[in-house]
């Protein structure tokens, strides 16, 4: 069964309904999830959510109430964080000054097809494991071209290690995080792709932990292109065959921010 682009988009009305519950039951036919699983790819954002320490620039996530209930009637809080903390979208203007920021980014550019690169056995091993443009031929092969409308996920296991900070920053002694990521050809190559829309990861960074540099980072924003950072669940994906809808806010000359991450899987495609 396929979902045609219109059936996509009606989808996104239904999207509250179908990510709030742990198992929703099955839509009738006529539903446009009918035939699909929803996965939330987005971790739930709070004060003890991993983040990149910065000296003087970054911080955790922090929240304080403004009303209560008991007090005022309703309930509300003040938030105080960055762009970049918590599953979040990167905006080309993150390391391009001439490059759209993240209100500009067109709807129809927010809906991908999906590609998973699996990476979590080679990740286990070494922390330091690259998507290669040895593995995205390697995709090509087994599955075809990449859809024409696609975002390429890389999946290195790395979200079972959130929440905890450590772990998931897995810097070593001399304070280097070694976490996985796609190499500088890979990335060139998606970014010079004309059907890619974006590139994502369940680590801190489409860079390696260790790439200071944000090599990877600097060429996807050049071709003004997004990318997406904490993905959550990205094993429950198949490597091919999904949606993505990337739910981010309409925030003028925001570099990135705290995005709701979903997916519809086929169930004929369920792993």
């Amino acid at each position: 069964m396929s979902l045609t682009r219109r059936g996509f988009a009606s989808a996104i009305g239904a999207l509250g309904l179908a990510c709030g519950r742990a198992s929703p039951p099955a839509p009738p036919a006529s539903h446009p999830f009918a035939g699909y699983d929803v996965v939330d790819l987005t971790h739930p954002l709070g004060p003890s959510s991993p983040y990149i320490h910065v000296r003087g620039a970054t911080f955790p996530f922090r929240r304080a109430p403004i009303a209560t209930i008991p007090e005022r009637g309703v309930y509300a809080n003040r938030w105080e964080l960055t762009e970049h903390i918590g599953t979040h979208v990167d905006a080309p203007c993150h390391f391009d000054e001439k490059a759209p920021c993240l209100e500009k980014i067109p709807l129809a550019e927010l809906f991908a097809e999906v590609v998973v690169i699996e990476l979590a056995a080679r990740a286990r091993a070494n922390p330091d494991a690259e998507v290669s443009a040895a593995d995205l031929s390697a995709w090509r092969l087994a599955h075809g071209p990449f859809p024409a409308r696609s975002v390429v996920l890389l999946s290195s296991g790395w979200g079972a290690r959130w929440p905890s900070q450590s772990r998931f920053a897995n810097a070593d002694e001399a304070g280097i995080m070694r976490f996985p990521g796609f190499s500088r050809a890979a990335v060139e190559e998606l970014a010079a792709a004309p059907g890619v829309l974006g590139i994502g990861t369940d680590t801190f960074s489409i860079d390696p932990g260790n790439d200071a540099h944000f090599e990877g980072h600097r060429v996807l924003a050049r071709a003004g292109k997004w990318a997406l950072e904490c993905l959550a669940n990205l094993d429950r994906l198949p490597a091919q065959g999904c949606h993505l809808f990337v739910g981010a806010p309409k925030v003028e000359l925001a570099s990135g921010a705290p995005a709701r991450v979903v997916a519809w899987v086929p169930r004929s495609h369920r792993k």
